[in-house]
């Protein structure tokens, strides 16, 4: 089950990042794949990933072991500012897993608490902790789609 990002979605990704603004990226734009794909390319701001990390809920020992901190000071330190191609991806889904479990969820709170906290169906794993890779982030999806949908997870 592959997860479409509605526009509620994409603002809250946005949102999440700090704003269009500090991303030069509108939040329909991450609807098209081509822009948001361009965009991770183009590497994003350091600046959102630091946004993310301090304002997220997530808690920073588990942000760091999704976005390790020297990824961000590396950032910080480079010419561009920006993440890497890698960096990027990795800080978009994290926004992108937050967004759709707070949609899940209708309850910010309640999403963190489900994201940030082991759980038996990621083998003890906290959902959030998956977001390293694109096989564990489609795995939160596919959970969250169907709790969503009312199917068992």
């Amino acid at each position: 089950m592959k997860v479409k990002v509605d526009i509620c979605t994409s603002e809250r990704v946005v949102a999440l990042l700090g704003s269009s603004e500090v991303l030069n990226i509108a939040a329909t734009d991450f609807r098209e794949p081509a822009r948001a794909t361009k965009a991770v390319r183009n590497g994003l701001p350091g600046t959102c990933a630091r946004y993310l990390r301090e304002n997220s809920g997530v808690p920073k020992r588990l942000f760091d072991q999704v976005v390790p901190r020297t990824t961000l000071i590396s950032a910080g330190k480079s010419k561009s500012k920006r993440l890497s191609k890698h960096a990027s991806e990795v800080v978009l889904r994290v926004a992108r897993i937050i967004a759709f479990a707070e949609d899940t969820f209708g309850d910010q709170d309640r999403a963190m608490n489900w994201l940030n906290n082991p759980n038996h169906v990621f083998e003890g794993q906290a959902p959030i902790t998956l977001a390293d890779t694109e096989s564990g982030t489609e795995w939160v999806e596919q959970v969250l789609g169907r709790m969503m949908y009312g199917i068992d997870a």
